[in-house]
């Protein structure tokens, strides 16, 4: 170790501009110091801080568990409501991950007569923004199915009816209030009317014959009261509530054969279907016995004429496809 005493020595025989040079060398390193201290406090964590945690991702919805859901769905009776929690849309997003899934895709093909009956339900209620979201689940279960296209023709008949409904409705009412306003102006005229007054008789008028006085005034003719159109009963088509489907021919699946068959019926006033005849069929004679079978074994809500059962025509289509087996 250098003694200090010596080291003064040495530096007092260095030149006066060394030693100026080597001072200044020497300040300028302190301060390098001084500036790295914040630094590195100020990247150094904070004493006590927590460390940040972050959140875990959201686990992915897998098909098992859309399907798990949908089942649990249909045990509940939520088959097309309420939007966003039912079966029908669980089981359109498990295709929509597994195309091919062949246990969602049975699943709508059951629960498809069952959502087309509650469409109609929600038609004949007049609930026609639901009816149209649900119309819309069916023609993504099934797309260009004839009983949607079906569906869909009610739902504009009942839309264009209500809108009749409503200028009937508003007409009426303007109708009502120009009477009413009539009236008020009526009856607030004679009241206007100033009376007139008859002048002072002379002496020479006294002895004759009295004047007779002016009948009064004839009172304006009352107006008849508005007419208020009678409520008319209601009128709606028949109304599916059982439907069965019919049986795949053997001698067709061995065949992979697929197909449709187009029936008339009438439905009763009881509900009962009666006379099924086939009007169409695709291949001809393959699905038609089946197809009668089937329909002859459905149930409906008679339709309503005026609030009373009424027995009306309908035509429906049967569709037979290998998907569904």
């Amino acid at each position: 170790m250098q003694h200090p005493i010596r080291n003064r020595v040495a530096m007092s025989r260095l030149p006066i501009g060394l030693l100026a040079m080597i001072c200044v060398l020497t300040f300028a390193a302190c301060g390098k110091k001084d500036e790295a201290a914040p630094v590195a406090a100020a990247t150094s964590p904070a004493a006590g801080a927590s460390p940040q945690v972050l959140a875990p991702a959201a686990p992915e919805v897998t098909v098992a568990t859309l399907l798990a859901s949908a089942t649990r769905a249909v045990s509940e009776d939520r088959l097309v409501a309420p939007s966003g929690d039912n079966a029908i849309e669980f089981y359109l997003q498990a295709l929509a991950k597994e195309a091919n899934n062949v246990s969602a895709t049975q699943a709508l093909v059951d629960l498809f007569p069952l959502a087309a009956g509650n469409a109609e339900r929600e038609i004949v209620n007049r609930n026609l923004d639901e009816a149209t979201r649900i119309i819309g689940l069916l023609d993504q279960a099934s797309p260009g199915s004839y009983t949607v296209s079906t569906l869909k023709s009610k739902l504009n008949a009942a839309r264009t009816q209500m809108t009749r409904e409503d200028e009937r409705r508003l007409a009426q009412e303007a109708a009502a209030q120009q009477q009413r306003e009539a009236a008020a102006q009526q009856a607030a005229a004679p009241a206007a009317t100033p009376v007139a007054t008859t002048p002072p008789r002379s002496a020479t008028e006294a002895g004759s014959t009295p004047a007779t006085s002016a009948p009064p005034a004839a009172t304006a003719a009352a107006q008849p009261p508005p007419v208020v159109a009678k409520p008319a009963g209601e009128n709606r088509d028949p109304v599916l509530v059982r439907q069965v489907r019919p049986t795949y021919p053997a001698a067709a699946a061995r065949r992979r054969q697929e197909g449709w068959v187009e029936v008339t019926f009438t439905v009763g006033t009881d509900g009962s279907v009666t006379d099924v005849n086939v009007a169409r069929s695709q291949p001809r004679g393959v699905f038609d016995r089946d197809a009668v079978r089937a329909v002859s074994q459905w149930k409906f809500e008679a339709a309503l004429s005026d609030g009373k059962p009424a027995v009306s025509s309908l035509t429906r289509r049967i569709e037979f496809s290998l998907k569904g087996q």
